[in-house]
């Protein structure tokens, strides 16, 4: 089974264990003719794909207890991948929901770290330069790059450690693997949201 998240950007393709991330152009080129289940947060490319591909959309499949109203298929499908935990995104905007008992439990959702960059920019002209991250956040830097760089990481660390209260941290998206790598204990996997689609598609065959 091929699967798929369809993004506002890019459609990640996930196949025999390997994820490809594309431009949707090339996408519904290489896989346009073959059958691909997806999930997407964007309306547009997903009228695309019904005019142009043989995709099957399973989001209404995607399923989580407690999940609210207007809640992202893609977060949902995450919070399905390994059961309790808390459960990072980090792409273009970075998500944090907590599951405990099988049931969604709350979450919140900030800028992702491009996002951030560009609003420092807007605040000054000064501040449009490119961040440097901290090797460690024991120590406040000196240096503007430096506390850019600080600034936008460390309160983003202290939200999901304070949310995290033992339990089992996974994260996955564009930036995720650098977020991870200030997190005790964290997993991280680019495939999590399609092992959560592969959890819900299995519970209702």
């Amino acid at each position: 089974m091929i699967l798929a998240d369809v993004g506002n950007r890019h459609i990640h393709l996930y196949e025999e264990g390997r994820v490809l991330h594309l431009e949707t152009d090339d996408a519904i080129e290489n896989f346009g003719e073959r059958i691909v289940h997806y999930i997407s947060v964007s309306e547009k490319t997903k009228e695309r794909l019904v005019r142009e591909s043989y995709w099957r959309d399973v989001s209404e499949k995607i399923s989580l207890p407690g999940a609210y109203e207007g809640m992202g298929v893609d977060r949902r499908a995450l919070c399905l991948s390994r059961g309790d935990g808390i459960y990072v995104d980090a792409g273009s905007a970075l998500t944090v929901d907590k599951v405990v008992g099988g049931i969604y439990r709350g979450g919140f959702i900030l800028p992702g770290l491009h996002a951030y960059r560009r609003a420092f920019a807007e605040i000054s002209p000064v501040l449009e330069r490119k961040s440097e991250w901290p090797a460690s956040l024991d120590a406040l830097p000196s240096g503007t790059a430096e506390q850019l760089g600080y600034g936008i990481i460390a309160p983003i660390v202290h939200e999901i450690e304070h949310l995290r209260e033992n339990l089992p941290l996974y994260v996955t998206g564009g930036d995720g693997r650098f977020v991870a790598s200030y997190l005790a204990e964290a997993l991280f996997l680019e495939t999590l949201v399609f092992e959560g689609m592969e959890n819900a598609l299995r519970s209702v065959s």
